[in-house]
């Protein structure tokens, strides 16, 4: 009986041995991690509403709206970043650590110079944990005629952030036209805000329009020796896009 015993007792202590010295299974590095669902991205921080209509506001006026934040979840939340979709919105929040069930507001100031009909802005906040909460701004503008003879330009401080610095570097007219020029033309030159450009299809017309503009502030001069961002080979290679646009 003791010999059995001593036997099993043996066999035990050789299979333990066996199962310890096996290889850890380790997740290939190149494995790509799990996708997270969007509720998995959400932000316990929520806006509420999450769209706020101001209405037809006035070219050229300074707006400021509210947001209204809340804390949706069982404990104290931050708010780690604000971002908004362009230089001309400012936000700020009124207190960054929010408790359960706990609100707090961030103001948006938008500067309307040079906008036109329907405008659309987001603001985006992200939590300590990184997961991201968005709300949208909807307001309409109506011209102002005293704006006809304003020397401010769109190329000017905030509005640089748009309109001037994302060309620098651009070679290729397709990525000129997507830096500054899509956000008023539209995807492709099917127009926006501003007219359509596709089907012209003449690159004189265009390199004179891009360099010298139209007289407008909406449309100043984009060349470098009136002000604007772009040199003349960019705006060379930008009108040659557009003259394709009609193919």
């Amino acid at each position: 009986m003791q010999m059995m015993v001593r036997f099993f007792l043996s066999m035990v202590i050789v299979l333990l041995i066996n199962g310890c010295s096996e290889p850890m299974q380790v997740k290939p590095a190149s494995e790509a991690p799990p996708l997270l669902s969007q509720e998995e991205h959400a932000s316990l921080l929520v806006f509420e509403p999450a769209v706020v209509d101001l209405g037809t506001l006035k070219e050229g006026d300074d707006v400021v709206a509210y947001l209204r934040v809340r804390n949706s979840g069982n404990s104290m939340q931050q708010i780690a970043d604000l971002q908004a979709s362009c230089g001309c919105t400012e936000v700020k929040p009124e207190e960054s650590l929010l408790m359960p069930g706990g609100f707090t507001r961030i103001s948006v100031k938008v500067d309307t110079f040079a906008k036109q009909d329907a405008i659309k802005k987001w603001v985006m906040l992200t939590d300590g944990d990184g997961k991201t909460s968005k709300a949208w701004i909807n307001f309409t503008i109506r011209p102002n005629p005293h704006m006809a003879g304003t020397t401010r330009s769109i190329f000017d401080g905030k509005c640089a952030t748009c309109h001037f610095e994302p060309a620098k570097g651009k070679m290729a007219g397709r990525d000129i036209y997507g830096a500054v020029c899509a956000m008023c033309h539209g995807e492709g030159g099917k127009g926006g805000v501003a007219p359509a450009l596709a089907h012209i299809g003449d690159v004189n017309a265009f390199s004179a329009l891009i360099a010298n503009g139209t007289g407008s502030h909406h449309m100043p001069g984009f060349a470098k020796n009136v002000g604007g961002p772009l040199t003349d080979e960019q705006i060379s290679a930008l009108s040659r896009w557009l003259s394709t646009l009609d193919e």
